[in-house]
């Protein structure tokens, strides 16, 4: 019997505020006329969401660099918004925005660690599936894999590609190839397909020819690469849907998550502030058929995707924060309400004095600083913050000089736009272990802290060094931990009582062997008020190593507190229950590790090895067949499968488990000797001298015992052996 698995870690003009006020608050209200969309539902319907995508990369937004030829070709056939806003510059909290038209308040996603929406907010997809949509989607990163919630409603989700350990992301060609050949096979009835490209976003690796020729070119150029790549793949997107005669019968929908700032106000990536460098984002939609092109000036927000496509296709999606943009859009719609072509509709949707919103709590969450909320109207922005900003886009596209003191009433009246949701649906989501160190490797910091009124009271701008110093190390950590141990302690000097920092120290002494200063280093941390369960799952490990049994089980207790939905603490749990003997504990801790991530095949192994050893051999082959369900290159896995159904005398299905155990570890030594048994068993000579051979020649020192059976069996066979 194979022992239980952990999870692979490395673990307009100045006006009155009233009048302002005024302006704002009739924004959420529907306009007085709606199009029929009678007319586009049933059509296919494709939304690409373009990871980590500046506007100002793009040619029909003004750029010179020449990066997207396939993308403004799109665009002079397209309604293009130039005021378009995601609600947050993060690719999780975004993403669930765009599939579900609530803001980040509502849906509860504030982070890519450590959240997952929730089964309450309603989806996209789902509300197509009722209108009898296919819908399918195709990830291209990590940080929207399945079990971030996103999946829901979607028959088809593909991110298989990260069963593969350590897998990060995938090619923009990578992401329409798998897309194309769905569409292709759905293409006859209504469909509703997203695409996801990641190729934008950090760390830039663009291929050839897109690479920059020296490779000490500035970041800025490699960046630009991915982007000329992914808009060379989103062009074969659209000449294959040409080539299909799809493309002028679809909806297709082009929009960016968010930006990059690139250096641009201290910030390297996004994530911390909402300058349009992040915020503002492309967004391209062309209608079936003969759409009018045109340019909507007046500001929209990412949130009003879900209900647009959602009232395309007839479909109903009340109670959202997003608006419909189809008096924009739909011709019959601009004309019913008296406006030529796409001029700017007077309507909720098409308010030049809408108050477009966005948000960032990732350092609130992270560090427990104060979180960012800011509107932006097609003239201003206005940031709450400790020290707030006011800024005039028209006169100030670059957000650089700050206007809050010169129009105090007008910042009054903006900050009464802000939404007054304070609802927040957050709910757990596995982002410890071996998710947290996947994010890491994107530039994604992991960890939460407990907000005090000193630390809320800290304006995210003023701690810029210790932020850049925080990202510096989590940069160096996995290449150079001398490097990253100094940032570290340089977050620290400029910042003595940030846990998040301390906690990183401890990951390098955790990771170096040094035991001792890991574990003072994770209880400092959770001093300091640090609350993420990383901290708590290594102080286990730790424990463990050192024979403290009950210490551990205390610390992945709390673990599991402060985030139910850790299915890899909720697995470490259930190893340490099995290693105590308290088997209905160990099989309660790996249940609820499936309840909180479904897709992960680690627990339901671990609860077959306890069922097995309970005697229980229908449950356990069943958690097994729903292990290699998940993943099926998990050796240990098909390995245990194999056994039991030798154990019933069913060689053939025993032997195709061990030959697939083999195929993703050729020498799994059990494996080998498993697979010489049923090819015997099955007559299948040849086969079985071939592997009891091999078992032979790669079996460990302890398996003495397997090895003179191996020995005896070729004697009977009349194979001389070594």
């Amino acid at each position: 019997m194979v022992a239980l698995r952990a999870f692979a870690v490395g673990r307009p003009t100045v006006v009155a505020a009233a009048l302002v006020a005024a302006s704002l608050a009739g924004c959420r209200s529907q306009p007085a006329v709606t199009p029929s969309p009678a007319d586009l539902s049933g059509r296919p319907i494709i939304l690409v969401t373009i990871d980590t995508l500046r506007a100002d990369r793009l040619g029909s937004y003004g750029s010179a660099r020449g990066l997207t030829p396939a993308l403004d070709r799109f665009a002079r056939g397209s309604t293009r918004f130039t005021a378009a806003v995601t609600q947050v510059p993060l690719t999780l909290p975004a993403h669930a925005t765009i599939l579900t038209g609530l803001h980040p308040a509502r849906h509860g996603v504030r982070t890519n660690d450590g959240f997952r929406l929730g089964s309450g907010a309603p989806t996209l997809a789902e509300a197509l599936r009722g209108r009898r949509y296919a819908t399918a989607a195709f990830i291209g990163g990590y940080p929207l894999r399945a079990s971030s919630g996103l999946a829901r409603g979607f028959e088809r989700y593909d991110d298989d590609f990260l069963r593969a350990e350590g897998a990060l992301e995938r090619s923009a060609d990578e992401v329409v190839r798998s897309a194309v050949a769905w569409i292709d096979a759905h293409q006859s009835q209504p469909f509703f397909a997203w695409l996801h490209l990641f190729d934008p976003h950090s760390p830039y690796t663009p291929p050839a020819p897109f690479a920059p020729a020296r490779a000490d070119a500035p970041s800025d150029a490699f960046y630009d690469g991915e982007v000329a790549y992914t808009d060379a793949a989103i062009g074969r997107l659209f000449a294959h849907l040409r080539q299909s005669d799809l493309f002028s019968r679809a909806a297709i929908f082009i929009v960016a998550d968010h930006g990059e700032s690139l250096g641009e106000h201290g910030e390297r990536t996004h994530g911390t502030f909402l300058y349009d460098a992040t915020v503002r984002v492309p967004l391209l939609v062309k209608l079936p058929d003969a759409a009018i092109p045109g340019v909507v000036t007046v500001p929209v927000e990412t949130a009003d995707l879900a209900p647009t496509i959602a009232a395309m296709a007839g479909a109903p999606f009340d109670g959202v924060d997003g608006l419909s943009l189809l008096p924009l859009l739909h011709p019959n719609a601009a004309a019913a309400l008296g406006t030529p072509g796409l001029a700017v509709a007077k309507a909720s949707a098409g308010d030049p004095d809408r108050a477009a919103y966005a948000e960032s709590y990732y350092q609130n969450v992270l560090v427990g600083w104060s979180p960012l909320r800011a509107v932006r109207t097609g003239r201003w922005k206005f940031i709450e913050a400790p020290r707030p900003e006011l800024y005039d886009l028209e006169s100030d596209p670059r957000e650089l000089q700050n206007r809050v003191d010169d129009h105090g009433a007008l910042a009054s009246g903006l900050r009464r736009a802000l939404p007054t949701t304070t609802v927040d649906a957050r709910a757990s989501a596995p982002a410890a272990g071996e998710s947290a160190e996947r994010l890491r490797s994107l530039g994604y910091v992991s960890g939460a802290t407990i907000a005090s009124s000193a630390t809320r009271a800290v304006d995210p701008k003023d701690r810029v060094e210790v932020w850049a110093a925080i990202e510096d190390g989590i940069d160096r950590i996995g290449r150079d931990p001398r490097g990253a141990g100094q940032a570290f302690a340089r977050a620290l000097q400029l910042d003595p009582e940030n846990g998040l920092a301390m906690k990183y120290l401890a990951d390098i002494d955790f990771r170096a062997g040094r035991l001792r200063e890991a574990r003072d280093g994770y209880r400092r941390a959770i001093a300091a008020r640090f609350r993420h369960p990383d901290a708590f799952v290594n102080l286990a490990a730790i424990a463990e190593r050192e024979g403290h049994f009950d210490e551990a089980r205390t610390a992945l207790l709390d673990a599991v507190e402060i985030m139910h939905g850790d299915a890899d603490a909720w697995n470490r749990l259930g190893l340490l229950e099995a290693r105590r003997g308290a088997t209905d504990a160990a099989r309660r801790a790996f249940t609820s590790a499936i309840a909180a991530e479904p897709g992960r095949p680690e627990p339901y192994y671990n609860l077959a090895v306890i069922e097995r050893r309970a005697g229980n051999e229908p449950a356990a082959q069943a958690r097994l067949h729903e292990a290699v369900a998940r993943n099926p290159a998990y050796p240990e896995a098909q390995y245990e499968l194999g056994t039991g159904y030798l154990l019933t005398r069913q060689a053939g299905p025993a032997l195709e488990a061990y030959r697939a155990a083999l195929a993703a570890r050729p020498d799994y030594a059990e494996a080998l000797f498993g697979a010489a048994r049923a090819a015997l068993d099955l007559g299948r000579t040849d086969e079985a001298r071939r592997d009891y051979e091999r078992f032979v020649r790669v079996a460990p020192s302890e398996y003495r015992q397997q090895v003179a059976a191996a020995r005896d069996a070729l004697r009977r066979l009349n194979v001389p052996h070594r």
